[in-house]
């Protein structure tokens, strides 16, 4: 068996596991986002959710292993779509392999020490004293008498304050977890690697002809936003799952079966060609001006004397120009 033939041969044997991991991935993330500790954020009502999270802790801890998971196997579609691409072009830098393979690992990792930081800050929220939130809001109480007096700002009620005062104490907690160091380095390291590896194998696959120019620029344009509209480059993947795995409509690509690399070309559909004279291209016309196919087209012009070019018509000739033409089709 060909280097060809093995290749090709492991691309159908993975093609199947690496669709369904590819799915079951995104379905895992979407399903515990809510719930995980990548729905905390730091701004206003954290305070409420980190209680709610100390009430119910073993959801947090289910959620955040389920969307470990999930990124974990988000490896497989990426090292696939990988493979591929640098089986069918030598030009594909093959040491982005680690990268490939370690960002979603640093991603899942990260939400697992997101969600130990959480629940350490829900602990340590639920025990805050309320001596503290009183002498918070107190002081805020004195800002703004102060600011009353000048008229700079709009009075706050109470209750606002009190929650105001809640919110800082719980975003302290929440940034000064012990593991929060270590969270933030594989966070961003996960960040960057996958938005690296996203736009790499999408390029790639369009390049090699694996993905279609609409899916490969769609994938490079979502990994680059990625940090931005999480989920929407997610929707990619599902779609990578269901191509690897043959389910979408049209099939795969002719690349996939060829084993060789089959660029989409710039404008049209593959096929077209590029003003080449081939089909649909600018190749030489059999006709003339009017469409009509010229008398002994291919003949050596030296032996056509009748082509020879005529002098032009005096003006009073006309009717008599019109009488040789119609004579020499006739002929």
């Amino acid at each position: 068996m060909t280097s060809k033939e093995q290749f090709l041969e492991r691309e159908r044997r993975w093609a199947l596991i690496a669709g369904i991991a590819s799915v079951a991935g995104v379905a895992l993330i979407l399903a515990s986002f809510g719930a995980s500790a990548s729905g905390v954020r730091t701004v206003a009502g954290v305070a409420d959710r980190l209680i709610e999270v100390d009430s119910d802790r073993s959801a947090m801890v289910i959620a955040s292993i389920v969307q470990c998971i999930g990124w974990f196997l988000l490896t497989v579609p990426l090292v696939y779509l990988f493979k591929a691409a640098s089986a069918r072009s030598p030009q594909v830098r093959r040491g982005l392999i680690g990268v490939i393979i370690v960002a979603p690992i640093f991603l899942g990792l990260g939400g697992l020490l997101s969600a130990v930081s959480v629940l350490d800050a829900a602990t340590e929220f639920k025990d805050t004293p309320a001596s503290e939130i009183q002498s918070c809001v107190a002081d805020k109480q004195d800002e703004q008498d102060a600011a009353d007096a000048t008229g700079d700002e709009e009075a706050t009620t109470t209750e606002d304050l009190v929650e105001e005062c809640r919110d800082e104490i719980a975003r302290e907690d929440r940034t000064g977890s012990s593991v929060s160091g270590i969270e933030t380095g594989l966070g961003l390291a996960g960040l960057l690697g996958f938005t690296i590896a996203v736009v790499y194998c999408a390029l790639w696959g369009m390049r090699t002809g694996l993905l279609t120019r609409f899916w490969g620029s769609l994938g490079m344009a979502l990994g680059a936003v990625f940090v931005f509209f999480t989920l929407f480059t997610l929707v990619w993947f599902i779609y990578i799952g269901l191509l690897f795995a043959g389910w979408v409509p049209g099939g795969r690509p002719p690349a996939w079966a060829s084993g060789e690399a089959m660029p989409w070309p710039k404008g049209g559909r593959r096929g077209e060609s590029d003003g080449d004279g081939g089909p649909g291209g600018d190749g030489p016309d059999d006709g003339g001006p009017d469409g009509a196919v010229l008398e002994g087209y291919g003949e050596p012009v030296e032996d056509r004397t009748d082509l020879e070019p005529e002098s032009a018509p005096e003006p009073g000739d006309a009717p008599q120009v019109e009488r040789r033409k119609r004579k020499k089709r006739s002929s």
